[in-house]
């Protein structure tokens, strides 16, 4: 086949977490550019200038209409953390819409107690130094309080797509949570991120890369 007839690869959606804004992908975004369509959204709900965080499936809800305007009928979706719960959640709700799921630090019930240290750490951060990138200080909080409530066990059945689950070796806190969702997504498989934290994105910008090649291609 010639080149410029095989059909233009799947396009990549990436949600950032809690704390991050769309920029925190640059190093992961750069490297892939030309091999496919890329989109690096605000997660809704987590925009600075939104009144008030959404409820996950309303922001699952929000994203998939947001894809479907920017023309996107199927995509393969990676999230981090919180954006990896609303990409859980937009892969069983709408199953037919993501081909590959890439899910890394993710929970499917967050602990509480793991919540409320979060939720501490970050009143004690300066506002101005959030709002430096572009994130809100106010926004997060609340987001984590919502995140508190959430229970994606019963939704990871209904996740029909390819699903690799991501973790730092360093994020402790969240490998019992990689694991349950490993556990609770029909053949879903768990990788350990050597040498990364919480934020592989950051962390492991260029092993992030190749294990996407790897994983879509």
């Amino acid at each position: 086949m010639d080149p410029a007839e095989q059909p233009a690869a799947t396009p990549l959606v990436l949600l950032h977490g809690v704390g991050q804004a769309p920029m925190a992908w640059e190093d992961v975004v750069v490297p892939l550019y030309g091999s496919r369509r890329l989109l690096t959204p605000w997660v809704p709900g987590l925009r600075p200038t939104e009144k008030a965080p959404l409820p996950l499936a309303d922001a699952a809800a929000k994203l998939d209409t947001d894809l479907m305007l920017e023309g996107m009928q199927e995509v393969d979706l990676c999230g981090l953390s919180y954006g990896a719960m609303v990409a859980t959640q937009l892969a069983a709700e709408f199953p037919e819409r993501v081909r590959r799921l890439l899910l890394i630090a993710g929970q499917v019930r967050p602990p509480r107690a793991l919540m409320r240290v979060q939720s501490g750490l970050l009143r004690l951060l300066p506002a101005s130094r959030l709002a430096d990138s572009g994130v809100s200080k106010d926004r997060l909080i609340e987001a984590l309080a919502a995140a508190r409530e959430v229970d994606l066990g019963p939704l990871l059945p209904q996740i029909t797509a390819p699903t690799l689950v991501l973790v730092g070796s360093r994020d402790k806190a969240n490998l019992p949570g990689a694991r349950a969702l490993a556990n609770g997504i029909p053949g879903a498989q768990l990788r350990v991120v050597d040498g990364a934290g919480h934020a592989v994105n950051e962390d492991a910008p260029a092993g992030l890369v190749q294990i996407l090649r790897d994983f879509l291609d």
